[in-house]
């Protein structure tokens, strides 16, 4: 089967005949050129170039059977008629020589509209349609140099005297037919499609023949009796054998094949900037160099070559401002909207929510929310396919959206989940309309949902972690279901919570500067509370777990300004974008205190979401710094800004030259990074005093006092550490 392109990588080559064939007619222009010989013999050796041009570029057409050839066929059915055409000079010139302008004119124009048809067609079938922007482009330059030919040819020849009506007409087709080709070779060097080879030497070639053609007319004007030079004459072959070479190569099968181009283009090519300066510059060019040659300045004519000019330029700007309203207009819709489903996207849905939450609050109404999450949706991708999954995504909106009610809006909220927002609804209404969506949901697949309402004053982000909160309640609960926040399911699947903080001392005031927020469990757990976030992190919720823990230790009432607060939080929370959108968006004076085991979370991910932190106005430590092997290289990723030495460093460092050593280097580190540095588990009074010597600047622990509910001052005496 024939191959319909070029094979990367490999140069095209034409095929040997052909590149024989080639060889000889270019070797044939350079003897027309160089070698003396009468002009009886040169006309031959021109004809017998020229044809072999046009029998080449035959060839090629057969060879390769372009797809969509018509564009080809008419580009060499031209060229034969200027051969056909130079025939019939050479006769005229026997028989009447000097007489001008001859019939073979009109197969000169003939020739010339059918090279420049096929080569438009060529260019079209590129652009699959066409560009009207181009073509607008092209003629801007065409009717300036409309200008140029109106007045330095066809007026000439209007005013010639000797000249009948039909010559004088015959005689303004060449210069018209070139002004034709002028605007198609414009329209060829600004299209857009891939430069291949085959199209970069029809575009020479057709180059060649314009030049030549532009040097005979200003000779024939100019009084020069329309002789061909040897020049002129060599110009002419090296078209023909420009389009021999232009057919002869593989990529003319493709020349006509619709380029790949995404989207209108908002803004024109250096080459199409080109072209218009150029057509613009035409008509002041002529009227400045028929003024200083003293001829007679042809007003009409300049003035309504630049009248058409501002036409077109008006008509070319109202195009490109009508393409660059409709990208606006799709950049916003993409911005907007989810590219898969078609549904609101995350930040149109955080957008919504607080104009939402707004008009709540002047109303006095609740808002509620739903997070709907398709159940065992990664195993129906694994084996139905993604795209299968694609569509089960895009039916589920479609279905979803035609049974809401009025006012409600559904938004991807990412992979599988989806945002729900009813306003003026309250959390058992919206349970309602929830559960009326499982009956449409397509595919019989399921779906559990966690709802949440939102009072006049509450902080949508809370209402969104508490609608989170109740989604995973569904799920634990065994899915296909939805869950209210705050009912007994809900209560069941997050274990209740309250907090305590142990005050944090400056050790050159010995007063309190903050406090570190403690999560204690109403229920008691074997395994401790480190083993009841470890279990909801296993269970898909444990970043809930941590953000409840969160906005409680934020939520403590009668917290002092200007007192840091310390909160626990893993690194897998910090990476989760639950965790992260249902913080407040201000966070001054909160420590996020980061636990020494990494969880498997890239230290790149969690520099990302601690800068997201930072610029919300949080401040970092590293806690549990001396417990681990890789101390330094995490603090170097991390910057914190508070270092917590672990307790096992602290407890007996007055006694241990090892601990000590460590110590004075982490604070000799700190001191250089201007970074504070609490010891953590103080309980002997000993160990405080080394460490104050130490230039620890911070400290905690029982000897100073225990964690407490309330926001604990510290104690007079110090207390006896508890096992």
């Amino acid at each position: 089967m024939r191959s319909s392109g070029v094979t990367t990588g490999h140069r095209a080559r034409v095929p040997f005949p052909q590149t024989v064939l080639l060889a000889g007619l270019a070797a044939g222009v350079l003897l027309y050129l160089t070698l003396p010989m009468s002009d009886e013999t040169a006309g031959c050796w021109y004809s017998v170039i020229a044809l072999g041009g046009v029998v080449t570029g035959y060839l090629g057409l057969r060879r390769h059977q372009p797809d969509g050839g018509r564009g080809w066929t008419l580009i060499v059915l031209g060229y034969a008629g200027w051969v056909i055409g130079d025939a019939l000079w050479s006769l005229e010139q026997q028989v009447s020589p000097g007489h001008h302008p001859a019939p073979s004119f009109g197969v000169y124009l003939v020739a010339c509209l059918t090279v420049g048809a096929g080569a438009l067609s060529v260019v079209r079938r590129r652009q699959d349609g066409g560009d009207r922007g181009a073509f607008l482009e092209a003629s801007i330059l065409t009717t300036g140099a409309a200008v140029v030919v109106a007045v330095f040819v066809l007026s000439p020849i209007a005013a010639d005297s000797a000249l009948s009506p039909v010559e004088k007409l015959v005689a303004s087709g060449l210069p018209l037919g070139d002004l034709f080709l002028l605007g198609v070779l414009t329209r060829m060097v600004t299209d857009l499609g891939a430069r291949t080879a085959s199209y970069r030497l029809l575009t020479a070639s057709l180059a060649a023949f314009l030049a030549a053609d532009t040097a005979w007319n200003l000779d024939f004007v100019s009084g020069g009796g329309g002789e061909v030079s040897r020049w002129i004459g060599a110009t002419w072959l090296l078209g023909y054998l420009l389009l021999g070479a232009a057919a002869g190569v593989p990529s003319m099968r493709v020349l006509e094949a619709p380029a790949t181009i995404e989207g209108p283009v908002l803004t024109p090519s250096r080459r199409r900037l080109v072209a218009l300066a150029a057509g613009l510059m035409l008509p002041g060019v002529t009227l400045i160099v028929d003024g200083a040659t003293g001829g007679a300045v042809v007003w009409p004519v300049i003035g309504a070559g630049s009248l058409a000019l501002s036409g077109l330029v008006l008509v070319r700007m109202m195009g490109l401002l009508h393409t660059v309203q409709q990208q606006a207009k799709r950049l916003a819709e993409l911005a907007h909207s989810d590219s898969l489903t078609g549904a609101p996207n995350r930040r149109n849905w955080d957008g919504e929510l607080a104009r939402a939450c707004h008009l709540s609050w002047e109303q006095g109404t609740t808002l509620s929310v739903a997070i709907l999450d398709l159940d065992h949706f990664k195993a129906f991708n694994d084996e139905h396919g993604h795209q299968a999954g694609d569509r089960l995504l895009q039916d589920a909106v479609a279905a979803w959206s035609e049974a809401l009610p009025e006012g409600a809006m559904l938004a991807r909220y990412g992979g599988e989940e989806f945002a729900l927002l009813m306003p003026a609804t309250s959390p058992e209404d919206a349970a309602d309309v929830v559960l009326g969506l499982r009956d449409v949901t397509p595919g019989g697949r399921t779906f559990s949902a966690g709802i949440a309402g939102c009072p006049p004053g509450t902080d949508p982000a809370a209402a969104v972690a508490a609608a989170d909160q109740a989604l995973y309640a569904a799920k634990r609960a065994g899915r296909n279901r939805a869950v209210v926040h705050g009912t007994a399911a809900a209560s069941d699947a997050m274990p209740a919570l309250t907090m305590v903080t142990q005050p944090i001392v400056d050790t050159r005031t010995f007063g309190v500067t903050g406090h570190e927020a403690l999560a204690r469990f109403t229920v008691d757990h074997p395994g401790g509370i480190q083993e009841v976030f470890r279990q909801a992190h296993a269970a898909g919720h444990g970043d809930l777990l941590e953000l409840s823990a969160v906005l409680a230790a934020i939520d403590l009432p009668g917290r002092r300004a200007g007192h840091d607060l310390f909160v626990n939080v893993t690194a897998a929370a910090l990476v989760s974008p639950r965790f992260m959108a249902g913080l407040p968006e201000r966070l001054d004076g909160v420590v996020v205190e980061l636990g020494e085991d990494p969880q498997n979370v890239a230290a790149e991910d969690v520099a990302v979401a601690l800068d997201v932190l930072r610029s919300r106005g949080a401040r970092v430590a590293l806690d549990d710094v001396g417990a681990g092997a890789q101390e330094f290289a995490r603090l170097a990723a991390l910057r914190p800004d508070v270092i917590k030495v672990d307790r096992s460093l602290v407890n007996g460092c007055s006694r241990d030259p090892a601990r000590t050593a460590v110590l004075r280097g982490l604070v000799t580190f700190a001191g250089h990074l201007g970074l504070s540095v609490c010891a953590e588990g103080v309980e002997d009074a000993a160990d405080l005093d080394h460490l104050v010597s130490l230039g620890v600047s911070h400290v905690q622990g029982y000897l100073l006092a225990r964690p407490a509910p309330g926001w604990q001052e510290v104690q007079a005496a110090p207390v006896p550490a508890t096992p």
